[in-house]
This record gives C-alpha cells, structure tokens and sequence, in this order.
C-alpha cells in the first residue's frame, strides 16, 4: 500500500517551488526579494514562516488598499506583521513591541518602522476573506494529491476576549466557539478545504461541501468518524466520487443501501488514515492557538479560517526541509 512518502524525484510543481517562493538553487538561501538580503532556509522557523507569508501576500494582495491610502505599509507588509502576531501567539500591542527588536524582519520586510498596533487590527478588520482563500488555492495548486486518502473532521476553537471570573459572576460559565471543520489528504497533510461555522452544528452541512470540492483530487477513500456516519454523505461519496466511504457505523442499519453495504467494504488498515487529520489539529492548535481572541463572530470565523491557511503555509515549509534533507542523502549515496 503506498503510505504516500515525498519523493526526492518527484517530478510534479511543487519541487519548483523553491524558485516561486525565491529560494536560490544553490546554498539552500532564501531570497527576501528586498533590498538583496538573504537568509539560512533552515536556519530560523520563524522568519522562514513570516516571510514566506509576506512572498504569498505579494501575490495575492494588492499593494495599498485604496488610492488614498497614506503608502505607510503595503499590505503585503501587514499581512507579514499579522503572521508574525498569530506565530507568536501575542496580543497586538506585544506584537509591535516584539517586532521592534527584530531588526532582521523589519529590514527583510522592508519596514521603516513597525506599525502602530492599530493598524494591525484595522489591516486584519478589512481583510477580505476571499484573498485568504485565493493564497490557499495558490498553495494547494502547488502540492497536487490526485489518487490519495482525504479526510474530514471538525474541531472548536474557543473565543477567549473575556475573562473566566467575570464569566462566572455573569453565569457564563461555557464560552462560545468557532467549529472549524477542514479535509486534509494523506500525501502532504495539507488543508484542502475549511470552513468555520459558529458554534455546534451538523457535519452534514460541511461535509457535502466538502466532498463537492475533493472530488477533482480523485480521492480514493473519503475517512470520517461516526459523527459523519448518514445516507446521504455516504451517497455523496460513492455516487459523486472515485472514493468510497471509509465512516464507521453508529449503530446496525436497517435502512439506506449505501449503509447497508458499508461494512462489506469497510478497511480497518484504510481507516486508521483518520489519524492524520488528529495530527493536523493538534499541530494547528499548538502552533498557532486554539484559541481565538477575536470580539465578533466574523472576525472570529477569518482569524479561524487565516489560521489554517498559516498551518497550510507551515506545512510546505516542512515538506521544503524534508525534500531538500532527501537530495542531500540521495546525492551521499
């Protein structure tokens, strides 16, 4: 079975990546594209991260918001100072204190002087939410994963801008939360698609979405937990898709053919790919927070739906490590 390693002579678009993002063929050097400076890929996660951010941006984003704009920060220049923010897991004003000390950042960003936290928060506040997806779509178009596993899973991301005292003198003991529903596949671990809905609701709203956008991918097998376990999204699958449904039963059905014939193709060694997406958020929580400090439910669902697009761009980073380590060792022996 192929566990889907990354080949060192893989002959798809993401090897040349490296030349997109400004990666130099020789020393392994990343290229900042400003004013010449350059530095160790391997050398520094963060400014590897931050930086491939701002180069995401640069593409993406158009320089100034509006003609009238004072021209102060670009807003590929902001989105860097964002990334850098949510990296850290700081509050806005610890931000631009931070950044302060770096003075390597700020001079491979380009920065004359580090931004006022509010302009921070303004720049993340108009923030279109459909550039974000546009650098997803970028990144995942460079990483392809045609004939692979996907699964899908949801997990809550907890609002935290009030305090747990003040919570309990008002009774609000339960804090409110974002769902943040993703499918990744089994090849790079990369989020394919997301979606942040407020507070609990059905899996069998996203995942038909869901399913909708993976099956150009030609997936193989489509994994989910009971909570996944209906008519309709196994109906989805096999009838939309070249997958078959790999979701365990809740109980023995007595109705529906697609859950009826569920168990004559269930694959245990098949299922326990479900894993990966439990690796993906404990990485996504753990690096960049569980826990989301936006006031309003719209800020909370971007800051949700940027945070996995910054897992995306963490995981390529990785894979761009891997790969290069794998040459290395190819070319020893």
């Amino acid at each position: 079975m192929n566990i889907y390693n990354i080949s060192v002579d893989e002959p798809s678009k993401q090897l040349e990546l490296d030349k997109w993002l400004g990666l130099t063929s020789d020393k392994n050097q990343y290229d900042t594209s400003v004013d010449g400076v350059y530095a160790d890929l391997t050398s520094n996660q963060l400014f590897n991260f931050v930086m491939c951010c701002y180069n995401y941006a640069k593409k993406v984003l158009p320089k100034y918001k509006s003609k009238f704009s004072k021209k102060t920060f670009t807003q590929p220049q902001l989105f860097a100072v964002l990334s850098y923010k949510i990296y850290n897991n700081m509050k806005y004003r610890e931000n631009s204190e931070s950044l302060e000390l770096s003075s390597t950042l700020t001079k491979a960003l380009g920065l004359k002087k580090v931004p006022h936290f509010t302009t921070v928060q303004k720049f993340f506040d108009k923030l279109d939410i459909k550039h974000i997806r546009f650098i997803d779509d970028i990144l995942n178009s460079l990483f392809p994963a045609e004939d692979c596993y996907f699964s899908l899973d949801g997990s809550g991301m907890t609002n935290n801008y009030s305090d747990i005292y003040y919570n309990r003198r008002t009774n609000k003991i339960k804090r409110s939360f974002i769902k943040n529903h993703i499918t990744i596949d089994s090849k790079y671990m990369l989020i394919r698609h997301s979606q942040a809905l407020n507070g609990a609701r059905h899996d069998t709203q996203f995942a038909i979405a869901a399913i909708n956008v993976i099956k150009k991918y030609n997936p193989k097998y489509v994994l989910s937990d009971k909570a996944y376990d209906s008519e309709k999204i196994r109906k989805q699958v096999n009838e939309k898709t070249t997958a078959l449904a790999m979701i365990p039963l809740k109980k023995n059905p007595k109705t529906g053919k697609h859950r009826l014939n569920s168990q004559a193709i269930f694959r245990e060694t098949v299922y326990s790919f479900r894993n990966q997406v439990g690796c993906v958020f404990s990485i996504l929580k753990r690096k960049f927070s569980g826990i989301n400090t936006s006031r309003s439910t719209r800020l909370g669902k971007k800051e949700t739906i940027l945070k996995n697009l910054f897992y995306n761009i963490y995981r390529t980073i990785q894979i761009l490590n891997s790969k290069t380590n794998n040459q290395q060792e190819y070319k020893r022996t």
